[in-house]
């Protein structure tokens, strides 16, 4: 945030704070980041008389800031942005931007849900998956096929920096999944042990998926050994925007290399695209999209 605009937020009880945990949260998927930003559109709409046209703007660039690799944010953001627009008072449309964000993450819930129904028909009886990353709607999709009987077994990688492939595996285990964990490096191994490969998604753009760094090698490695790659993600991750730009923002260096020689450089990325043509299909909640 610029100076001006935390000043600007700064007016909105724990507004700011909530933005900067948004921001700093380097673990939780998209359908988490939507609803921690509905609570930060509903401290809005419940502050009467405190917000104007130029505090309501600020919110919005902040959330979108925070976490610019995320479609559904930026969607959401687009969605309160139209509801404020058509209030006759700033009251009003603080109230407006708050329920169309609150409108739109319950959509969003709904879809992910769907999506991860349909992604159930891809996982047949004894077939092997590897997943890369910890998506919600990829754990609901197994746990659906889990809870229909399929009998499976999962390859989880690691997933640096952050290791959210420990949570995924732990998970699996919970639901009665063999699960083996695996380095990212290894990923490519294991290509000739499995039958698909199911990741999620942070944003779909009209050339590519953009998802956790190494989501590409994984997909180059299927592609190789004639192993399909699934993403499931329903349509609120689809980027609607005529221009997009490359995300590429740095996080934090000492997640790769705690106190790591000065003389050296760390370069820590979590998100990358990988081309649609690597990408067998796309399941949303209107289905298989290839």
């Amino acid at each position: 945030m610029t100076q001006n605009r935390e000043s600007l937020l700064e007016q909105l009880p724990g507004v700011a704070d909530l933005i900067r945990q948004i921001a700093a949260d380097n673990s939780s998927g998209a359908a988490e980041i939507l609803l921690r930003a509905v609570e930060v559109f509903a401290r809005v709409g419940e502050s009467k008389g405190q917000t104007d046209v130029d505090l309501l703007e600020a919110v919005c660039a902040a959330l979108v800031r925070a976490q610019p690799d995320m479609a559904p944010l930026i969607n959401m953001d687009a969605e309160a942005r139209d509801a404020a627009d058509s209030a006759d008072t700033t009251d009003e449309a603080a109230r407006l931007a708050s329920r169309a964000a609150t409108q739109f993450a319950e959509r969003a819930a709904i879809a992910a849900d769907a999506a991860a129904g349909h992604a159930v028909a891809l996982i047949a009886e004894g077939a092997v998956v590897l997943t890369h990353s910890r998506s919600s709607t990829v754990m609901d999709a197994l746990g659906k096929a889990r809870k229909a009987g399929r009998r499976f077994s999962l390859f989880a990688t690691e997933s640096r920096p952050m290791l959210e492939g420990h949570a995924v595996a732990a998970h699996a285990a919970r639901l009665g999944i063999p699960v083996t964990l695996v380095a990212d490096g290894a990923a490519a191994l294991m290509m000739d042990r499995i039958d698909l490969v199911l990741v999620g998604a942070d944003m779909v753009t009209s050339s590519s998926l953009i998802n956790k760094i190494g989501t590409r090698m994984i997909a180059l490695a299927a592609r190789e050994r004639g192993r399909p790659v699934y993403a499931i993600c329903d349509t609120s991750k689809f980027d609607r925007r005529a221009e997009i730009q490359t995300p590429a923002a740095e996080r934090n260096p000492s997640e790769l290399w705690p106190g790591a020689p000065e003389d050296v450089k760390v370069l820590n990325v979590y998100f990358e695209e990988t081309p649609l043509d690597l990408i067998t299909g796309i399941i949303t909640e209107d289905g298989i999209r290839r």
